[in-house]
């Protein structure tokens, strides 16, 4: 691969941004167990560092993937992991499905703002029993009206505690809960709103059920957040029914 001024310059931003806003502040983070997300993706969004890869419609470089591995790269000099893992989850898991297959509501409501980092997200996958087993999954979006109304619980979620918003997997046809079918082809990407505003108060059955303390990584704050009659917008699904898998 061959490096442009354009890799180095992001590099050296990425560089300065670890040394003058991070690295000052991990250690009463990672005691504190969790950073301060809405605050440090502010500072991110406004250098167009949670973007780099995507349309610059929705605030993004619109550059490719090579300019977003070369920030990875820099932001190993974290002295900590929690920080920078917890960029991943904004930058490369809760938004490319969004990027991709979401409507352009979607994009303009939930990715202009996480690129912006006026908005934190989190990509809920992972239950208490479908850890790496994916198609085991319990969380179900029943159908009432224009909706989905979703019951569930997802563990292990980085950025949950902070998040507004949540790219969630969850069982939308036949094969829920062992009824049979296809696991595969039952499930469904839906944007859940997590609050009523960045920071704000948590929406009608949601309930951030347990801070994980963990071994590592103590800086990214990581949760169990329960579902209980949650109800989205069915235009809020991600792509085409039956597809999230």
């Amino acid at each position: 691969m061959q490096f442009t001024p354009e890799h180095e310059q992001i590099r050296d931003t990425v560089r300065k941004f670890v040394a003058n806003e991070i690295n000052p502040f991990t250690a009463e983070w990672e005691k504190a167990g969790i950073f301060p997300a809405h605050q440090l993706f502010k500072k991110m969004g406004d250098l167009g560092l949670l973007g780099i890869k995507y349309p610059t419609e929705y605030g993004g470089m619109g550059l490719d993937f090579s300019y977003s591995m070369v920030m990875a790269e820099a932001l190993g000099d974290c002295n900590v992991g929690g920080v920078p893992m917890a960029i991943g989850v904004q930058t490369d898991m809760c938004t490319p499905a969004l990027a991709r297959y979401g409507s352009e509501e979607l994009k303009r409501n939930f990715l202009a703002p996480a690129i912006a980092g006026d908005m934190v997200g989190c990509i809920g996958v992972s239950e208490p029993a479908a850890g790496s087993d994916v198609s085991g999954i319990q969380s179900v979006a029943r159908k009432d009206g224009d909706d989905y109304v979703i019951t569930g619980q997802k563990m292990w979620i980085t950025n949950s505690l902070q998040a507004d918003w949540m790219c969630m997997l969850v069982n939308t046809g036949e094969g829920q809960s062992g009824a049979g079918g296809n696991p595969h082809k039952n499930k469904s990407l839906v944007m859940v709103p997590m609050r009523d505003g960045p920071g704000g108060k948590l929406t009608k059955g949601i309930e951030v059920a347990q801070k994980i303390r963990k071994i590592g990584m103590h800086s990214s704050d990581t949760g169990l957040i329960y579902f209980d009659e949650v109800r989205v917008p069915q235009r809020y699904r991600i792509g085409a029914e039956g597809q999230g898998f």
